[in-house]
């Protein structure tokens, strides 16, 4: 009973209010110093648009691994990723779309959508804030689970996307019309200096890391305590989640996308 209370008593103040799953404080309870509080009271929604028209490509993704339809259903959704022949895109996973106005949006491409899981949180710093390319701009959260997403270009945020605090699933559906994470003002020389790549590269990137992931779940398929059913009971395998087991999920999440 004891563990349970203390437990209880780490929570974010956020988690109590129920607007973030099973965050933990880490930070004593400073709110006033912690980025996710300020941004989480920051609350504009400026930054959304009607879906932009973009150029969508499908991606040539080979799945040729030998495992149990019940194991290579977990892959399926990595077998229909699309690229967008309009934006530019960082080692981990943020695309970058320069508007007329000079501003910038940024989000999730598609391999980072399909891989996190449906219930994560994601949320950026406040309004205003000024980020350095490489810096954490915003972080992905699900159950105690915390990944940190690095600004793809140095800049100072304009608004974001608050909707997806409650839901990603327009980043998952639809990550280049529907999934703006954040609206940004780019320093001077930024987007030319930034460490971008093009379609082409990106689509490389990505086929290479789909490899990657089909032969991580084949590895960890072929283990004896997992295999198509888990063995505490017997379960179906249903989800990567459940197939790596939770904290595992999240460090594959955190290798492929994390800053």
């Amino acid at each position: 009973m004891s563990i349970t209370i203390e437990k209880q008593r780490d929570l974010c103040i956020w988690t109590e209010a129920g607007v973030l799953n099973g965050k933990i404080c880490d930070r004593g309870f400073r709110c006033e110093d912690c980025p996710l509080d300020t941004a989480l009271r920051d609350s504009d929604t400026s930054c959304q648009e009607e879906d932009p028209l973009l150029e969508l490509q499908d991606l040539d993704v080979s799945l040729d691994m030998d495992l149990p339809e019940e194991i290579s259903d977990l892959l399926h959704p990595f077998s229909k990723l699309q690229i967008c022949e309009e934006l530019r895109y960082s080692r981990s996973h943020v695309w970058v779309r320069r508007l007329k106005n000079g501003k910038v949006k940024c989000g999730l491409d598609a391999f980072a959508a399909a891989l996190l899981p449906v219930d994560a949180q994601l949320i950026v710093v406040a309004n205003n804030t000024r980020v350095r390319e490489g810096e954490h701009f915003g972080w992905v959260y699900g159950g105690s689970h915390t990944i940190p997403l690095s600004a793809p270009i140095s800049g100072t945020v304009s608004c974001r996307n608050t909707g997806l605090l409650a839901s990603i699933e327009s980043t998952r559906t639809s990550p280049y019309q529907k999934g703006c994470v954040v609206t940004m003002e780019p320093d001077v020389g930024a987007l030319a200096d930034a460490q971008l790549v093009t379609p082409a590269a990106q689509a490389r990137n990505i086929q290479q890391q789909v490899r990657e992931l089909s032969q991580h779940i084949a590895d960890a398929a072929a283990l004896p305590d997992v295999g198509i059913c888990l063995n505490d009971g017997g379960t179906q395998v249903k989800s990567l989640s459940n197939l790596f087991g939770e904290d595992a999920y999240w460090q594959l999440i955190s290798r492929f996308v994390g800053g």
